[in-house]
């Protein structure tokens, strides 16, 4: 049964394990196995029929060998393992007092036991020839060992008293004899010949050690001529050191077979009438007996499971951590742990290399000292706020390589708690991001050199914008000056002379203060903008090339927009990109067709919505996935930058940016900015 029972290691899936011939096996192993649960239960049922009527065996060692035999095979052969021991229930040799409808009752009750029983147990564990949890034990105790024997007890007495006997003297006796074969006997054939241990040569010394003084203890506290006639003589609990030795080093394994050797010398005692059961009837002894075992096997059980369930989480944890460990040193990013204390008491291996430092070192607090001078009070800030805060947390700062070099470091961190949701700390990741940001500085400087570019191509505009408010000034302070040499100056034309000159200076003066912010070279400034109020701003800088190249410009403004978190240059650089794309795209269309449209609204999602409505040539099919490319451009003086630069923009606001063929003609170019969620700050600082 054990070798075939290793080839198939499934369960439930393939639950014949042991009946080979019934699960697709080779038939010749399918008739061993069966005439080994044959000849198994023949020898069980003979010795339990050895027995008289007057006193049941101890262990009903048949209900074992049944049980082990359904688990082992697949339901749909449960019927031939159920028939197969009753020509052994008639054939052999019981009392002659027995009734033959009393052996086919019997063989029903014992029958129904078995298969409540294998039906339960499959149910309720997951692999039912190991107890590796003490739930597991206790399902099994509670129904293999208590509820099943007791209801078939409850019939069994009932056949048997109608042979003559007490009813409940009968019951006591047929629930004894199945509930301790189901705690010695079908524990030992689950561990020792379903599963046959497999130890080390160092265990088996030790399990031969423990399995001598067990026998020596036993026989001590049972010998043939003792006198002694109570348990409460000192060597009766002298095997209970053994079992304790069992349970603790072995576990359930070695707990089922300490238990069969201590029930070994228990029954024998018994039997034959030594020791404690020296002078009792064969009734008593077999109750005595039977208590005896029951009562000392069941803690030693409990005690094994407890241990091997805490053996079996302790390894699962070291093999968790060992899991972490290996994946967190191979692992392309710097990882760290620390406690609720706030000190780091874990790197991996990619930490120590790119620092060039030991755990003595880094651990605690001692990390901060490779942090750069400038950016460690607003390190540790962002650090301890969020400790305080229990959420995760992203910050940037410069961290000291092994050659020396200063890096930059992205690090995420996020809170761990446990399963009573008690804090345990961070766990965290960091990347070098140095590359990254060069990449930023230098698009920075494309940035800016972009918009030093779309100002030259506005030069005429801003002229023009500048140059008229001075001429009117000019012209405002030419009057004011003769109207002051006449006798009586109209003081009420000179106040509206001055007023013209004061509106006319803070044109000029706000056509110079636009435009210097756009050629101003700054780092991304965060704050609430209403996305209405760029657009009017932008309108404002490119009406005069708009008016020069003979381009209609409306507006389609939604109110009530929510404000976005942005970067009002930098936005309106954006928007002018695009602005001055759709004028290019229509320099050749008729002055009448050159008609732009600059709409806001609200999309689906609840973000707010700026599109660039264009009547030119539109976009080429083949070229809409690159149109937003670096140095791609559709024009032949096009330096490929304008739109780049815009979707670079707006991807820093956390946007997205398309565009798409309008039906008629031309294109259109949206982009789309997530609005402030009401009561929270926008973010603010470097980009």
């Amino acid at each position: 049964m054990t070798s075939v029972y290793k080839q198939d290691t499934s369960y439930p899936e393939a639950p014949g394990r042991g009946f080979g011939w019934m699960v697709g096996q080779p038939l010749f192993s399918g008739i061993v196995a069966f005439c080994a649960f044959e000849a198994a239960f023949y020898f069980a049922y003979r010795y339990g029929m050895s027995f008289g009527h007057a006193t049941s065996s101890p262990f009903w060692f048949p209900d074992s060998v049944l049980l082990c035999a359904l688990l082992l095979a697949r339901p749909r052969w449960w019927w031939l393992i159920i028939l197969a021991p009753l020509p052994i229930r008639l054939l052999v040799a019981v009392p002659v007092e027995t009734p033959f409808w009393f052996l086919l009752a019997t063989f029903a009750i014992d029958s129904a036991k078995g298969l409540l029983g294998a039906i339960v147990l499959r149910r309720c564990l997951a692999y039912p020839f190991r107890f590796e949890t003490v739930r597991e034990f206790v399902l099994y105790f509670v129904f293999a060992v208590l509820i099943i024997p007791a209801a078939a007890a409850t019939l069994g007495a009932a056949a048997r008293y109608a042979l003559g006997f007490a009813y409940w003297p009968a019951w006591e006796q047929w629930f004894l004899g199945n509930a301790l074969a189901h705690t010695v006997v079908t524990p030992l054939i689950f561990y020792w010949v379903i599963g046959a241990p497999r130890i080390s040569l160092a265990r088996w010394t030790e399990a031969a050690l423990l399995t001598t003084g067990l026998i020596v203890s036993g026989y001590a506290a049972f010998e043939p001529d003792s006198s002694r006639t109570v348990f409460a003589e000192p060597l009766f609990y002298v095997p209970v050191l053994f079992l304790f030795w069992a349970a603790i080093r072995f576990g359930t394994l070695g707990t089922s077979g300490a238990v069969a050797v201590l029930s070994f010398f228990v029954v024998s005692a018994g039997l034959n009438g030594h020791g404690p059961f020296a002078g009792d009837s064969a009734r008593d002894t077999a109750i005595a007996v039977q208590y005896f075992i029951l009562l000392r096997a069941v803690p030693f059980y409990l005690v094994a499971v407890l241990i091997e369930e805490k053996q079996s989480v302790e390894r699962v944890l070291r093999e968790s951590e060992s899991r972490f460990q290996n994946m967190a040193n191979t692992a392309p990013v710097l990882i760290w742990m620390s406690g609720a204390d706030r000190l780091r008491e874990f790197f991996n291996q990619g930490w120590f290399e790119f620092t060039g430092r030991t755990l003595d070192q880094e651990r605690g607090a001692g990390w901060a000292g490779g942090v750069y001078k400038e950016d460690l009070g607003r390190c540790l800030d962002a650090y301890h706020r969020a400790f305080e805060a229990r959420h995760a947390f992203e910050l940037e700062y410069r961290l000291r390589r092994r050659d020396g070099e200063h890096r930059w470091i992205l690090e995420k961190g996020m809170p761990r708690f446990g399963p009573a949701g008690e804090f345990l700390g961070y766990i965290g990741s960091a990347i070098d991001i140095t590359e990254r940001k060069r990449a930023e500085e230098a698009n920075r400087g494309l940035a800016h050199v972009s918009r030093l570019a779309v100002v030259g191509e506005l030069t005429a505009m801003i002229a023009h914008e500048v140059n008229q408010p001075l001429g009117a000034i000019l012209s405002n302070a030419d009057a004011a000056e003769i109207l002051l040499k006449s006798d009586d100056p109209p003081l009420h034309e000179i106040h509206e002379i001055l007023a013209d000159i004061r509106r006319d200076d803070l044109r000029a003066g706000e056509t110079i203060r636009r435009t210097r912010e756009l050629l101003r070279r700054r780092d991304m400034q965060m704050e609430p903008l209403d996305l209405n109020d760029i657009v009017a701003d932008v309108l404002h800088l490119a009406a005069g090339d708009a008016l020069r190249r003979r381009v209609q410009m409306r507006t389609e403004l939604a109110s009530a927009l929510p404000v976005v978190s942005g970067d009002r240059v930098h936005l309106q650089h954006a928007l002018l990109n695009l602005i001055l794309n759709a004028m290019d795209a229509m320099a050749g269309k008729p002055a009448a067709a050159r008609e732009l449209t600059i709409r806001t609204s609200l999309d689906g999602s609840g973000g707010v919505e700026v599109a660039i409505v264009d009547r030119g040539t539109g976009i080429p099919a083949g070229r809409m996935s690159s149109i937003f490319d670096s140095f791609f451009s559709t024009k032949a003086d096009g330096m490929g930058l304008g739109l780049s630069i815009a979707r670079s923009i707006i991807a820093a606001h956390r946007g997205r940016i398309w565009a798409e063929n309008n039906p008629g003609a031309g294109a259109t170019f949206r982009f789309v900015l997530p609005p402030i969620p009401a009561g929270v700050a926008p973010a603010s600082g470097r980009s």
